[in-house]
């Protein structure tokens, strides 16, 4: 069977489209049971690969996503939206320099495939044209024009550059509300790594402020951070260790996608318990209550980590 000859249901595009909130749970079983029986008959499929990779981080099967991805990348497969989801499941796992090896490939391959004319040959012509030329790296003055796996691409790279020509394009970029949440946040650690002591403006997820990236804690060595991990593995260690790690992963996501900017209040006890309480009710658990926590606040809290969790699947890449 050809990959044309697969009709997918409205069901499943709209879930493509607009990711796990547009579904509900039995929709959702559904969904992935359809986009399994696609993969083991096609498994080059890409609207298949790229739906079980966002199945599969949906669900914080980071490893059966990735497996899946790489599976695909090894076939000779290279799409953008494949490797945008990826990013959710290599930053998950800890292993964002494989996902840059893999950005790096596609980057390279897709500027050999732009060069190669194909006017003298037809679709069934056997014969392989070479290309002519790699495309040389543009201009970082446009570095805000860029796709954002060539901007991450780079950024790697940057790591081991001296990055005082960047600023100017860094300092526009972060200041343009428009672009991704998480790429800034790449590039504002790219700039606490190399000790940039200048004042940016960030503006990103309906916020604006100024930082300095010499003078604002890193990420993993910042107070609340510590101490909201530490609240909630004090809380789920011993009574469900893998709901805790699913927790401690939502929580760095969140917070990377974030940064610089923090949470909207630094009560530790109400965002261990905003988190726990949310993600229990997408196991269809009732949570448990603490009567020290304000209702109304713990509301506004998870209402806010739903906004996270939406922009998480909808802005990560």
């Amino acid at each position: 069977m050809k990959e044309s000859d697969i009709i997918f249901p409205s069901i499943v595009e709209t879930f493509l489209k607009q990711g796990m909130n547009s579904i509900d749970e039995q929709e959702a079983a559904d969904i992935h049971q359809f986009l399994e029986m696609v993969y083991a008959e096609q498994p080059c499929n890409e609207k298949a690969v790229y739906g079980l990779i966002k199945i599969y981080n949906a669900k914080k099967e980071f490893e059966q996503a990735k497996e899946i991805g790489q599976s695909f990348i090894m076939m000779d497969g290279y799409n953008k939206d494949i490797l945008g989801e990826l990013s959710i499941t290599f930053l998950s796992l800890n292993q964002m320099d494989t996902y840059f090896s893999l950005v790096k490939q596609h980057l390279e391959k897709e500027a050999q495939l732009e060069d190669v004319p194909n006017d003298d040959f037809s679709e069934e012509s056997n014969v392989i044209p070479f290309p002519k030329k790699i495309k040389p790296r543009r201009n970082i003055q446009n570095f805000l024009e860029w796709g954002t796996a060539e901007q991450l691409e780079f950024l790697q790279q940057a790591r081991f550059h001296d990055i005082d020509s960047y600023l100017e394009a860094f300092q526009i970029f972060l200041k343009d509300a428009e672009t991704s949440p998480y790429v800034k946040s790449m590039v504002f650690e790219l700039l606490q790594e190399k000790n940039v002591d200048t004042v940016f403006r960030v503006k990103k997820l309906g916020l604006e402020g100024d930082f300095n990236p010499s003078k604002v804690s890193v990420l993993t060595d910042d107070p609340f951070t510590k101490e909201l991990t530490g609240a909630l593995t004090k809380r789920w260690e011993h009574d469900n260790p893998s709901f805790l790690e699913q927790l401690l992963v939502i929580v760095q996501l969140h917070l990377f996608i974030m940064y610089p900017f923090q949470m909207p209040s630094k009560d530790v006890a109400l965002w261990s318990e905003a988190y726990s309480s949310w993600l229990s009710q997408l196991y269809g658990e009732e949570p448990s209550e603490n009567v020290a926590i304000n209702p109304d606040e713990l509301i506004e809290a998870r209402r806010f980590i739903e906004k996270m969790e939406k922009v998480q699947q909808n802005y990560l890449l």
